[in-house]
């Protein structure tokens, strides 16, 4: 989601950035600054923090540093898990067993 002109950026989409940068810097070989140079224009958008506007550039250059802190953060816990994992880890374990745990097997078969 992008950040559309006066809409105040709020802590849950800074963190989300954060979270972003991290599970690409995780997998791809670039420099953390260009993918926080990156997920910044994509999700804040860049006609609002555009750094042609001294008022605009002041907020990118803030954005950018908070964002970097976190990422760094996150790193640095060693805590970096993504949606599928994280998926994998909340439903285990299953509520119901398998349907064939708790039956003898049928003589003869």
């Amino acid at each position: 989601m992008t950040h559309e002109y006066d809409d105040p950026i709020n802590p849950e989409a800074v963190a989300a950035a954060a979270r972003r940068i991290a599970e690409r810097h995780r997998v791809e070989d670039r420099p953390l600054d260009l993918l926080v140079e990156e997920v910044v224009l994509e999700r804040f958008c860049g006609c609002v923090t555009s750094a042609n506007d001294s008022r605009s550039a002041s907020i990118l250059a803030g954005l950018k540093l908070e964002i970097t802190r976190q990422v760094r953060e996150v790193l640095a816990s060693g805590k970096l898990i993504d949606e599928i994992d994280e998926a994998s880890i909340e439903s285990f374990p299953a509520s119901d067993p398998p349907a064939w745990v708790g039956h003898k097997a049928r003589k003869g078969s």
